[in-house]
């Protein structure tokens, strides 16, 4: 079975059913892969594009069809409403421009647009250009951590086979002790 074309052909459709929900860990994955070679950037991108627009449009329309009914059935979401009603009073379009990367209320900004009936057109026009901007800048950053990962890998992680048994023996050592004075740090608070 050969896993890289496995995750060419289906990777994009994950990326986009990760964007849709939050995206942020599919994203950067999609990132490493890309920086692999298993994935062609502009096309990540997209994928991640489309699902987050199709995901906000969604939230968008649930805030539009279930009104304030939604919250009031869910009251711990109520106070986030509150708090995304300021944004979008004093700035709707920066609020559209920047709600995917506000972690915490990001279904609750596009249901609150719907609530407050912002202009459909509007708000889906400047939601496809915020939708790229976030896919653009979490892919960027991702590959450029994965490209300082790489390297980073390359410069501590010894060549000789015999050096490489030798950290992993250490590295497991630290490992398993820490975990031994953890648990006794606990046990001890529960005596």
């Amino acid at each position: 079975m050969d896993w890289s074309a496995l995750l060419q052909q289906y990777g994009y459709f994950a990326i986009l059913v990760g964007a849709f929900f939050e995206g942020e860990t599919i994203l950067l994955l999609g990132a490493y892969a890309v920086h692999q070679h298993l994935l062609n950037f502009w096309w990540l991108i997209f994928s991640a594009m489309l699902g987050s627009f199709i995901g906000d449009q969604f939230y968008y329309f649930l805030g539009r069809k279930f009104g304030f009914d939604f919250f009031k059935k869910r009251p711990q979401l109520i106070s986030k409403f509150d708090q995304a009603s300021v944004f979008i009073d004093r700035h709707p379009i920066l609020t559209i421009l920047l709600m995917r990367f506000a972690w915490g209320l990001r279904t609750v900004i596009p249901i609150s647009f719907g609530i407050k009936r912002y202009p459909f057109i509007l708000y889906a026009v400047v939601n496809l250009l915020a939708c790229f901007i976030w896919a653009f800048t979490i892919v960027t950053m991702g590959m450029q951590f994965s490209h300082w990962l790489h390297q980073l890998w390359q410069n501590i992680l010894p060549q000789e086979l015999e050096d490489r048994i030798f950290l992993f023996v250490g590295l497991t050592m630290i490992l398993i002790s820490i975990v031994i004075i953890f648990i006794f740090h606990q046990k001890k608070y529960r005596d």
